[in-house]
């Protein structure tokens, strides 16, 4: 850049001021600097490194009033990884306390209720990597406006190198840790309930008496003569003790 006296006058104080030509690292609401800091940009020491404030998130009127859709798109991408991914967070804190009491109690609709709730923490904790993708592919693929990658100087593409950091990584293997677990606490809920439902049977089978009674046996034969009139083994003197030929049609008249 030095031979290039034009470029040199371009860009002199872009590589002063400008933090596109300084190596930095992109957080959800932080951009950290490895080694050098721009000039005059009012960073501050978080963690060890000089970071700043990503004012994406706030932009000024003027500025907002001229973005266009894509421009629009990003912006409701940014907010929406970052609602979602407090929101995932929020959501797996509250069952993590569900889970501790749900073992604790072997509680089945405990147990149950932080299954699900471990479930939608995954898909808000996703959603938010899916809407950060989203971000990162309008930047570099999309945008062709300045601040973004397709709008720099063909020198500052060349000596740029893209990597995802360690917290990229970390954030994917947490949402699969809690896949996971939300997937055994589902089978602890199921073998619970097994063992619940084995508990009450044996504790109820004592009072259930098996019935062995032979109910042929105790069949009356045909023409065993129960009713009189019909076909019978005994006398009929026998049924006619009792007087048939009342006026009450037969019906018992006892107390009268």
């Amino acid at each position: 850049m030095n031979r290039n006296t034009e470029l040199n006058a371009r860009l002199k104080d872009n590589v002063v001021r400008n933090p596109l030509y300084f190596s930095r690292s992109y957080g959800l609401f932080l951009v950290c600097f490895s080694d050098a800091v721009p000039s005059d940009i009012g960073s501050f020491s978080k963690f060890g490194s000089p970071c700043i404030w990503n004012d994406d998130y706030y932009p000024l009127d003027a500025a907002y009033e001229k973005y266009d859709s894509l421009q629009l798109y990003r912006y409701y991408a940014m907010w929406g990884a970052a609602i979602l991914y407090l929101l995932g967070l929020v959501v797996f804190i509250i069952c993590s306390i569900f889970g501790m009491v749900g073992c604790w109690r072997r509680s089945t609709k405990i147990v149950l209720t932080t299954a699900l709730l471990m479930l939608f923490s995954v898909m808000f904790l996703a959603g938010s990597m899916a809407c950060w993708h989203l971000v990162n592919y309008l930047e570099r693929h999309v945008l062709d406006i300045p601040p973004f990658y397709k709008s720099w100087e063909p020198i500052l593409k060349q000596g740029t190198r893209f990597s995802y950091g360690w917290s990229y990584v970390v954030s994917w293997v947490g949402i699969a840790f809690i896949l996971l677990a939300s997937t055994f606490m589902l089978l602890s809920y199921k073998k619970i309930k097994e063992e619940e439902e084995r508990a009450f049977e044996a504790k109820h089978g004592a009072y259930m008496m098996p019935n062995y009674y032979d109910k042929s046996s105790a069949m009356m034969p045909y023409g065993y003569g129960t009713y009189g009139g019909y076909p019978t083994a005994y006398p009929a003197a026998y049924y006619g003790q009792y007087p048939v030929g009342t006026g009450y049609y037969g019906y018992m008249t006892y107390g009268r």
